[in-house]
């Protein structure tokens, strides 16, 4: 391969993300995989013999761009030293404005009849890195985990379900509701 060609693996994963994130898992097929990459079919079946397992390829490359994006911001935030809530709305609002994450949730939570528990494994770790960003967020603003859970369930519902169904949030002031939720 030459230097600074990206490999036909690589175009192929990149392809298929396209296509998942505009027409889902059981809407892409290989065929269109194929065109969108401008590769043979076989270069696509040498390189992810069944679509299940590019889709997984294509999940790990989600989680990788996650980690690497929360760990930035979560670097940016600190150095910054905003208030929680601002904090916190700031990790939710990167997470539900990532279209590759949102074709994921897409994907998961609509066609998981499609999908093997590799795949439910996989999501998992996607949101662990939600999860894990959100605690180190909570602890170093000295609060309890005990919040966790009621944060994590009014913002999902601000921010990252009306993103998925594309959709305005109806939530006016989140920032003083989260604020009203860790008042001591």
């Amino acid at each position: 391969m030459a230097r600074g060609r990206p490999s036909k693996k690589g175009l192929i994963a990149d392809a298929a993300l396209n296509l998942f994130k505009v027409a889902g898992y059981q809407g892409t097929s290989i065929d269109q995989v194929v065109l969108e990459a401008v590769v043979s079919k076989p270069t696509v079946y040498s390189n992810y013999p069944s679509k299940l397992l590019l889709w997984q390829e294509v999940l790990r490359q989600i989680i990788e761009r996650s980690a690497l994006q929360l760990a930035q911001l979560e670097t940016s935030l600190k150095q910054s030293s905003c208030r929680f809530s601002d904090g916190w709305l700031a990790i939710w609002q990167t997470w539900s404005t990532a279209d590759d994450r949102l074709a994921a949730y897409r994907i998961h939570w609509g066609e998981q009849h499609k999908l093997s528990q590799d795949e439910q494994h996989l999501f998992d770790s996607l949101e662990a890195e939600l999860v894990g960003c959100l605690k180190r967020w909570l602890a170093l603003h000295g609060l309890a985990e005990s919040y966790f859970f009621t944060l994590f369930a009014v913002s999902r519902e601000a921010y990252l379900l009306p993103a998925i169904r594309q959709r305005q949030s109806e939530c006016v002031n989140l920032a003083q509701l989260i604020e009203k939720l860790v008042e001591t």
